[in-house]
């Protein structure tokens, strides 16, 4: 289901992150570092949308049955941890090229833990949560 409305804040929230990953960082010490940072926290909100809007629509799927949530779950998580596993191989390797404990650096890649990509992390646990918080929402256990 799409609508032109949410996909216009998706938009919007795109170019907020896409902002608050390419602005300068600034500090208190000048009047435009004081409205630096104060723009960049006005911005913080875009994550938060997009998790607004997710959630919107993922409390209208169908997870009745087993097969509903297990397809939902195929569908969902690999669009979205897939990528990060591809994009978090370079972390991998530096982490292990540094020297540094391997089983470590693998518990990093495999939990999203490099750089920012901790929001799939979430993101999957949000997918993995679905069927049960659907559930309570129409009354169940």
């Amino acid at each position: 289901m799409r609508l032109g409305y949410y996909d216009f804040l998706r938009g919007i929230a795109i170019l907020m992150v896409v902002a608050i990953h390419t602005g300068p960082a600034h500090h208190f010490d000048t009047a435009q570092g004081v409205l630096s940072v104060a723009v960049r926290q006005l911005l913080n909100c875009a994550v938060p949308i997009f998790f607004a809007i997710s959630g919107y629509f993922l409390a209208a799927k169908r997870l009745d049955t087993r097969g509903e949530v297990f397809a939902f779950w195929r569908h969902q998580i690999p669009k979205v941890y897939v990528p990060v596993l591809v994009w978090s191989l370079p972390y991998l390797f530096l982490h292990m090229h540094a020297g540094k404990d391997a089983l470590k650096g693998l518990a990093l890649y495999f939990a999203c833990g490099y750089s920012v990509y901790y929001f799939i992390a979430v993101i999957v646990q949000y997918y993995l949560l679905a069927p049960l918080l659907t559930n309570v929402k129409r009354g169940g256990g």
